[in-house]
């Protein structure tokens, strides 16, 4: 079908509440999701109804129906409070925006759409593929967070061998031999982070003790509210059982400043056969000889159930240190996080940025 029939064959709407399911549905079958309807429901209404910084008037999002009424395309809309001293600012983000390949070209009717809430808010993305990303710089988005890489640290690497064989060759066979051939490479872990890290990991398990430890911390840029009702909402009530936040202290002295350390398991690879402990956000500001020391008490702490630490938008002296301890860069196609301010809402300042200020939608 020509282009233009395809436009004329589709409609745009703002999602509802009652669009969810069908919403669910559509990014489900279009992202390979495997799990079940109502949890994937469950999730959209969680991120998007139980969000407490969502204002009346704020935008769910929007879709496009096919003549047929199926949901061929949509973006949700998820708004988050940034901080910077006491001035909070609301910013609007983009998230699971996909499109059918049958309707590609109709995507810019949902990215204009979001575009015009700019006069509004900040516009966020911290979970852009590389066509995205193209949108975004051409709207005049401005990179955020050292985004376009993440650090891996390797704790086992029979999986993640097999992972880049597969991705070179197509081959699983091939992937399987060469990651049993990779118990040779053991030695590796020997280099990863220093044997003279110190420091010791709490689990925290209320947002009131969570909350406690954040408000330790300030910063001098623009970075996540971390109050009490994100703190509840984001990690107690999201229903995913990996997450645990943790307090981090690196001496033993009672008193001394803590760190907020949140995290996750995520299956990784094409046989999901990697698992990957991802760092959703530590907090407050540190230098890198701490930043160590957590990633090893993190290797402690999940020593025999994880095969990589992964790592995204570290300033480049914590990314050196890491990379000084054997861990390794992986690069993306563009930078996964984006701003678009055109109305000069946000005051120009630097970004102190983690992956806990969209990690759910990556």
């Amino acid at each position: 079908m020509p282009e233009d029939g395809i436009k004329k064959s589709i409609q745009l709407q703002e999602i509802a509440p009652s669009d969810l399911e069908d919403v669910a549905r559509f990014i489900s079958r279009v992202s390979g999701s495997k799990a079940p309807l109502a949890a994937a429901v469950a999730r959209l209404k969680w991120i998007l109804l139980e969000n407490p910084a969502r204002e009346p008037g704020d935008p769910l999002g929007w879709l496009l129906r096919s003549a047929t009424g199926d949901v061929v395309g949509c973006m949700c809309c998820a708004p988050q409070k940034f901080c910077l001293g006491k001035s909070i600012f609301r910013l609007m983000m983009a998230n699971s925006f996909y499109v059918d390949d049958q309707y590609r070209g109709s995507g810019a009717l949902i990215f204009l759409k979001y575009l015009q809430l700019g006069d509004r808010y900040p516009l966020f993305v911290s979970s852009a593929n590389a066509a995205v990303a193209q949108l975004w710089r051409k709207r005049g988005g401005c990179p955020l967070g050292n985004s376009d890489h993440e650090i891996l640290g390797i704790l086992h690497w029979p999986p993640v061998v097999a992972e880049s064989v597969y991705r070179k060759f197509g081959s699983d066979s091939v992937a399987q031999v060469a990651g049993a051939l990779a118990s040779l490479a053991f030695f590796a872990q020997r280099r990863l982070l220093p044997n003279t890290a110190t420091g010791k990991l709490q689990l925290l398990r209320t947002p009131e003790e969570a909350g406690r430890v954040c408000a330790e911390h300030r910063s001098e840029k623009i970075t996540s509210c971390r109050d009490a009702a994100f703190l509840k909402w984001r990690y107690f009530s999201g229903g995913d059982p990996t997450t645990r936040l943790f307090a981090f202290r690196q001496g033993n002295v009672e008193g001394e400043r803590q760190f907020m350390v949140a995290v996750n398991l995520l299956r990784r690879g094409y046989k999901q056969q990697i698992r990957a402990l991802h760092v959703l956000d530590i907090w407050g500001e540190t230098d890198s000889k701490s930043y160590l020391a957590i990633a090893a008490a993190l290797r402690r702490e999940y020593r025999g159930q994880v095969d990589m630490l992964v790592l995204r938008c570290l300033d480049p002296s914590l990314q050196e240190a890491l990379t000084a301890h054997g861990f390794k860069v992986r690069p993306f196609a563009a930078p996964i996080a984006w701003c678009v301010d055109k109305s000069g809402l946000l005051p120009a300042k630097a970004w102190y940025f983690s992956p806990a200020d969209g990690d759910m939608f990556l």
